[in-house]
């Protein structure tokens, strides 16, 4: 009896349901249930329901289990279409046909899909629209932008109770009920319409969702720049202790100047993450509860490092091109050395023999000196000196030229600054160290993104300049305080907050471009 009684739990695409063994099986039996979909027993692992010892005989149709009580009130009031409701209904829709194009459809009018992204293509406001008005009729209310927006939206009520506030909605029919209507299979907790018989959900879901593809829906402008300036603030403490935490880094020598960018890179990356996929009321410092040297430490320096070469990646060439100019790119190549003569010592191991060391150096003279290894040798130093002519012939060229070398300076310059905050953002979005390298995917994402992108670096721009300029009247202002050894430890402490304060600022301003262009990036959001 005890068995009977406990707890499974069934895990489709769609969600986890809970129910006794007995209700388990009458669902096996019904084709609810499906052989690949995970089911355990209390706190046991998952597999698959094919598998399991207590089921296995029912997929197999060894055993016909005899349907419960609850089960059986629950379809006797309406028994033709809530057989049908329950017996070709199934939690992620793949059961029957005529359900599976229903369910999948509906799925795919909330924008829930696991495949597709929830805005349509073109306007996502058009999405929202269909959402509240074609989908759900005379439930959701009409959010498009034509009806007075002083109206008070109509409340969601209880179809059988108009008094009270609905709380869940049918799959199917798409009725609305307070918690009390539906009607509960056995011990578990799936909820069924009272009319239909299929599954209910959770309407604060789908306002949740609607509320979320609106916001992503409103353009991208100076009200996300000022949601972004008190993005931190927001999470006070976490700013307080991460910024002495990097200003503490800043201090700690060579070691410290390392992990401190690792720090700062972690903290952008998560925040472009998470504010680009909608979620703002999450903190931007990682979970140390669970903290991980890889996850947390190398992995945000590896994209660090990444996002540094392909913004930085032209600007470093050209510095390397002008330094290996001036030091060693004018030098000559070395004319080829003679071959040495024999030497007495030679002519010893060529009387009486010596080790095999020196008898294979006096056969390497030898050879030098024959007519053909001395073409062999000018080949050689030809070869070497058309090689060193194809690497310096570049180097030459720009030092030859002034005035193209300090134009591709200043292409370069204007690159680094204006790819900077793309690589910031392609590192957030995927956190692909091989993405964040390949500028190609940054311009792609640049071109979808559209004028979203050129507001953000607009942002970008001014935030960074404030923040330069306040570090420097930091500086000015606290330059007594500057002491042998340590240096100027009040600047370095504000300046530290300060750059960790404007880091996340930019990193929300480019989280929140990013959410705003999710339909024309395919982004499916939280």
């Amino acid at each position: 009896m005890k068995a009977d009684t406990e707890l499974w739990q069934l895990m489709t695409h769609d969600g986890v349901y809970q129910a006794d063994l007995p209700t388990l099986k009458q669902w096996v039996a019904e084709g609810i249930v499906l052989p690949t979909d995970k089911v355990r027993k209390g706190a046991l692992n998952w597999i698959e329901a094919g598998r399991a010892p207590s089921l296995r005989r029912v997929f197999a149709g060894e055993e016909v289990p005899e349907p419960s009580r609850e089960h059986a009130a629950a379809t006797a009031a309406d028994t033709p279409h809530a057989h049908a409701a329950l017996g070709d209904s199934h939690p992620h829709a793949a059961s029957t046909g005529a359900h599976a194009s229903n369910a999948s459809g509906h799925a795919q009018d909330l924008g829930l899909s696991a495949g597709a992204s929830p805005f349509a293509e073109g306007s996502a406001g058009g999405f929202i629209e269909a959402v509240s008005t074609k989908d759900f009729p005379g439930v959701l209310p009409d959010i498009s932008p034509e009806p007075d927006a002083d109206a008070p939206a109509p409340a969601f009520t209880c179809q059988n109770h108009p008094t009270d506030a609905a709380s869940l909605i049918c799959r199917t029919c798409r009725e609305t009920f307070c918690r009390s209507c539906p009607n509960r299979m056995g011990t578990s907790s799936v909820l069924l319409c009272p009319s239909c018989g299929n599954f209910c959900d959770p309407l604060e879901d789908i306002n949740e969702r609607i509320a979320l593809l609106e916001r992503a829906a409103s353009g991208f402008g100076f009200g996300d720049f000022k949601q972004a300036l008190a993005y931190p603030l927001k999470h006070s403490g976490s700013l307080i202790g991460g910024a002495l935490l990097y200003s503490f880094l800043l201090l700690g020598g060579l070691w410290g100047h390392l992990l401190a960018p690792a720090l700062v890179f972690g903290c952008i990356s998560l925040v472009i993450h998470r504010v680009g996929y909608g979620t703002m009321d999450r903190d931007f410092l990682p979970d140390f509860s669970e903290f991980s040297i890889w996850d947390d430490m190398l992995v945000p320096y590896f994209l660090g490092w990444g996002i540094t070469l392909v913004s930085f990646g032209p600007v470093l060439l050209l510095t390397a091109v002008l330094v290996f100019g001036m030091f060693g790119g004018g030098a000559q190549a070395q004319a080829p050395q003679r071959p040495q003569g024999m030497t007495p010592q030679d002519m010893e191991v060529l009387q009486n023999g010596g080790t095999a060391e020196q008898e294979a150096e006096l056969q390497r003279k030898v050879d030098a000196m024959t007519p053909s290894g001395q073409m062999a040798q000018q080949a050689r130093a030809a070869k070497q000196k058309q090689q060193d002519d194809s690497a310096l012939s570049l180097v030459r060229t720009l030092l030859a030229r002034p005035g193209l070398f300090f134009l591709l300076a200043l292409v370069a310059l204007a690159w680094a600054a204006f790819y900077y905050p793309m690589a910031l953002l392609v590192a957030g979005w995927t956190e692909s160290f091989k993405s964040i390298i390949n500028p190609l995917v940054g311009l792609d994402t640049m071109r979808h993104m559209g004028l979203n992108y050129f507001k953000a670096f607009a942002m970008y721009l001014a935030v960074y300049a404030a923040g330069g300029i306040l570090n420097a009247v930091v500086a000015f202002a606290t330059s007594p305080f500057d002491m042998p050894f340590v240096g100027n430890v009040p600047a370095r402490f504000i300046g530290g907050f300060v750059t960790f304060y404007t880091s996340l600022v930019i990193a929300c301003v480019l989280g929140l471009s990013l959410f705003k262009s999710a339909d024309r990036l395919g982004i499916e959001l939280d």
